[in-house]
């Protein structure tokens, strides 16, 4: 009976044995994979920044020297010294994306400026459409031997309003130096006034003056009260 629970003691203590050393060769495996792919990383990394002339992005090499660090100590392996290294991979996976996004977006603003001596404007299809009939109207009412009869306004104030918001995002795209007027806003608040003047309802005893009658004729143009 001894010699019986001796053996299987012994078969138990093989068993562990076998069942721990399997364990710390897949935990080794696993930190070797990792390993390897780290190297693959910095070396793609290097290779890239050397073309460019450029050095490594400060978090990106911080955080690949924490990760070579922890890989050049390998202390006996537990189960929880895996997750510190699958960890320290995601920060160097954020370090990296970080890095990225900053030189696309860096080379995107880049790209999206305009070209030296241009400036570059957004405008809505509502406010082009709005600038290219206003263009073509000046155009036209420039040239010295235009003769058109046809007259076009404004269908509405509202249509008043987007033409001349039109206009002035279009002016204030002018650099100051550059401008042909002194002020943007006066000549903004001239268009308002004149879209004022127009579709606001005025007060009879003031229609002289809005129409530039002056007093008496304005006296004049009010209708008798019955």
């Amino acid at each position: 009976m001894i010699v019986l629970l001796i053996v299987v003691g012994l078969l138990i203590a093989l068993f562990w044995a076998c069942w721990s050393s399997a364990r710390s060769y897949y935990q080794h495996g696993r930190i070797r994979g990792m390993d390897e792919a780290v190297r693959q990383i910095v070396r793609g990394i290097g290779r890239h920044y050397e073309i460019a002339a450029r050095a490594s992005p400060e978090g990106v090499s911080k955080a690949i020297a924490e990760i070579k660090a922890m890989f050049n100590r390998r202390p006996h392996l537990k189960p929880k010294d895996v997750e510190r290294y699958h960890l320290q991979l995601s920060i160097l996976a954020d370090a990296i994306g970080e890095a990225c996004c900053s030189k696309g977006q860096a080379e995107g603003v880049e790209m999206m400026a305009p070209a030296e001596g241009h400036v570059r404007v957004d405008l809505s299809v509502i406010e082009l459409l709005q600038l290219s009939r206003l263009a073509h109207l000046g155009f036209l009412h420039m040239m010295p031997n235009y003769r058109g009869l046809e007259i076009q306004r404004f269908s509405d104030e509202l249509d008043a309003q987007e033409g001349t918001r039109s206009i002035y995002k279009l002016e204030s795209a002018i650099p100051p130096k550059e401008r042909p007027f002194v002020d943007l806003a006066t000549h903004y608040r001239g268009r308002e006034q004149l879209i004022s003047d127009w579709w606001q309802p005025v007060p009879a005893d003031r229609a002289g003056y809005v129409r530039g009658l002056g007093p008496s004729m304005a006296m004049a143009s009010t209708p008798a009260s019955p």
